[in-house]
């Protein structure tokens, strides 16, 4: 069966959901949106991603009438339709209908939820790490857009892609300032001395979920994770390097450009991390 895609009250196919080409989301990126997993069909971190979604659009002056628990509902009931238990899950929401005044849209805002069956990722890649490279574009760290996942998503495309032209998976970014930021769809931990580091959110970054339960995760374990402002070279001697993302999960570093991370294997601290992380999501609640 086809699957349904939820779009503004009713579930259609793919074919059937459609928007205005008015829409201000389509017209200028003016939108946001949110990426999550289901485990055994219960939405991981659910909330944390409603929250987020909330705050972006109040922050963006996006309207949204629905509450954080009629979202949930209609994520879940997306599910359902669709009948699915390990999903990838998107949430849309983007402004209305342009009527020459982008800070007046004409209608109200459209909201879309699409679940499909989740895509495995190499196994290789947790097993034995993947390869990363600098991104040749820089953040702006006084941009507040950063911090709020848009629909102006091209600077992500155009790393991303250009990193996998050269045969890497990833993408990480540097700022104005010459810092660490984040990774084209993750964000990004060292580990040294079996402490944790990660870039603030002041150098330009979207905070993301993952980000947060790590910092859980190592409070819970007694490990120290700290924000800062981290220079590149800290990576030449970093003891291991990992990347958080909602679908991803938790992704070992094993190369840098052309550097080696330690001995190119997955560490100790990294390890202890996805195994608490797996966990977590295996006995996740509605």
């Amino acid at each position: 069966m086809e699957y349904r895609i939820f779009i503004n009250g009713h579930f259609l196919k793919p074919s059937g959901a459609k928007i205005p080409i008015q829409n201000v989301g389509f017209l200028f990126g003016w939108g946001i949106f949110e990426t999550m997993r289901s485990y055994k069909g219960s939405v991981y971190r659910l909330s944390d991603h409603i929250k987020r979604l909330t705050s972006s659009a109040s922050f963006l002056g996006i309207p949204l009438t629905l509450s954080d628990k009629e979202i949930s509902q209609i994520v879940y009931e997306t599910l359902k339709i669709n009948n699915l238990q390990e999903a990838y899950i998107k949430i849309i929401l983007s402004g209305g209908t342009y009527s020459g005044k982008l800070s007046d849209p004409s209608s109200k805002s459209t909201f879309v939820v699409i679940s499909k069956p989740i895509t495995s990722f190499p196994e290789s890649w947790y097993k034995e790490g993947i390869s990363v490279t600098f991104s040749s574009i820089r953040r702006n760290s006084a941009s507040p857009i950063y911090q709020h996942k848009t629909l102006n998503f091209l600077e992500n495309i155009i790393a991303k892609r250009e990193a996998e032209e050269k045969g890497y998976q990833e993408a990480i970014f540097l700022n104005n300032e010459g810092y660490l930021t984040e990774g084209s769809v993750t964000n990004i931990f060292l580990v040294k001395k079996g402490d944790l580091f990660t870039p603030s959110v002041d150098c330009g970054l979207l905070p993301g979920i993952t980000r947060q339960v790590v910092f859980e995760i190592c409070s819970h374990l007694g490990i120290l994770c700290k924000e800062r402002k981290i220079k590149p070279e800290e990576i030449w001697d970093a003891d291991e390097i990992f990347l958080t993302n909602s679908i991803r999960e938790i992704l070992p570093v094993a190369r840098i450009n052309t550097h080696q991370v330690r001995d190119g294997k997955p560490g100790a601290i990294t390890r202890l991390l996805m195994k608490e992380y797996s966990y977590q999501t295996n006995f996740c609640k509605k």
